[in-house]
């Protein structure tokens, strides 16, 4: 228990410095995303390649990623039925917002850290799906309603995308000479897991630096429902999870808290390029990553997991 409070402290540090550095003007957003664009080119993919390199491929493993997408399926759902009424390109940024999971940036380093690279697996299988769900659903829904409701999203052009960016690249390789017992050359290896180490403390200072708490009064009825049901659903699922697998095993306490991490950044560049309200993309994020810290810390604690 020590060493998962030691790092939650840590990890709120990082964050905190991340934060401070953007409020004495060392750093701003825009450094942010320059960061962000780095780790996506180097870190990210690093970290696909190093953790699926030697995943055991079980059938029972396989079946992880579909957890992500059913869950995020479902979320995307209730979210379209219970936002019908609000204007389209609110109900647009609210529905995108509340299907994807911030795994990569803030699940990654957490899980790493208080349960190691074993854990780590189970967390890259189900961000495996999170991925399919945020460029094959989530993205879909936000053209769908950035056109007002009229016009389908090109496939096409989505599948490539996809399939194009580094993270989804390192995850093919490393899944690829796993799947034919290959080897990388020792040099090649040691500089990939060089950059999969460097990834916790980056993204960590990158959330940090994102932090904002400015909430916008006019939209906050309709974020607070949102939250509301994406942790609701997020509960029911753990439920869920712990009657399919009631004894206490690692891939159960990884995929608990992957059902409970906040909403994916992807919401914020989205909304930017369907012309969507990026403040209350903003405030989405900003809200669930409070939520979720808080709520796996005390899970954490109460549940022994540990």
């Amino acid at each position: 228990m020590d060493q998962a409070n030691l790092v939650f402290l840590v990890t709120l540090c990082i964050v905190g410095l991340g934060f401070s550095l953007k409020q004495w003007g060392v750093v701003s957003e825009q450094d942010g995303k320059v960061l962000s664009r780095i780790l996506m080119h180097t870190t990210f993919p690093a970290l696909m390649v190093v953790s699926t390199l030697h995943v055991p491929l079980t059938s029972s493993l396989a079946a992880i990623p579909f957890v992500s997408i059913a869950l995020g399926s479902m979320l995307l759902l209730l979210a379209w039925f219970v936002f019908a009424n609000r204007p389209v390109r609110l109900r647009g940024v609210l529905t995108m917002g509340i299907g994807a999971f911030n795994i990569g940036l803030f699940g990654f380093p957490i899980v790493e850290g208080i349960w190691g690279r074993d854990a780590l697996v189970y967390a890259v299988l189900y961000d495996i799906g999170n991925t399919l769900v945020i460029f094959g659903i989530v993205y879909p829904v936000g053209y769908y309603f950035a056109s007002g409701g009229s016009q389908r999203p090109p496939v096409l052009a989505t599948i490539r995308r996809v399939l194009r960016l580094p993270p989804m690249l390192g995850m093919l390789v490393g899944l690829t000479l796993n799947l034919l017992s290959l080897d990388l050359p020792p040099v090649l290896f040691d500089m990939l897991d060089t950059l999969a180490k460097a990834n916790k403390s980056l993204v960590l200072l990158l959330l940090g630096i994102y932090l904002s708490f400015r909430l916008e009064k006019t939209q906050q009825a309709a974020i607070l429902r949102l939250l509301a049901l994406r942790y609701a659903g997020g509960l029911v699922a753990i439920a869920l999870l712990y009657a399919v697998l009631p004894a206490p095993t690692l891939l159960r306490t990884t995929l608990t808290v992957c059902i409970l991490l906040p909403i994916g950044m992807t919401v914020l560049p989205f909304s930017d390029e369907f012309n969507f309200d990026s403040r209350v993309a903003g405030t989405l994020v900003n809200l669930s990553l409070v939520i979720s810290f808080g709520l796996l810390w005390l899970l954490v604690y109460w549940l022994g997991l540990a």
